[in-house]
């Protein structure tokens, strides 16, 4: 598996999300929100490469967001692919996907 993208400048952390969100991406997808949430500052979830994206990751995706929203931590979707927003929709949790600030 290819590694995720974390860059950082001024108060913004961008996560480069790979093509295959599969289960072998859930574990260090995880780590990586662990880590910037550390940091501070807004996230940006760059979406635009992502061709599959696994129930574990969304799960995960989920999580982060939820955690995100209740410490305050600023947070955008950027241009998500269309496989990302299919697999939402296809496990019935594009409304939430629809809540989130969607960069394009």
């Amino acid at each position: 598996m290819e590694p995720f993208t974390i860059t950082r400048s001024d108060d913004v952390t961008q996560l480069g999300l790979v093509a295959s969100m599969d289960l072998r991406a859930a574990e260090p997808l995880l780590h990586s929100f662990h880590e910037i949430m550390a940091q501070g500052g807004k996230v940006v979830i760059d979406a635009s490469a992502v061709d599959r994206l696994s129930t574990p990751c969304v799960q995960i995706l989920l999580s982060a967001a939820q955690h995100m929203e209740q410490n305050g931590i600023s947070f955008v979707i950027k241009s998500p692919s269309d496989s990302f927003v299919t697999a939402f929709d296809d496990l019935g949790l594009f409304s939430y996907l629809m809540k989130w600030p969607v960069q394009t």
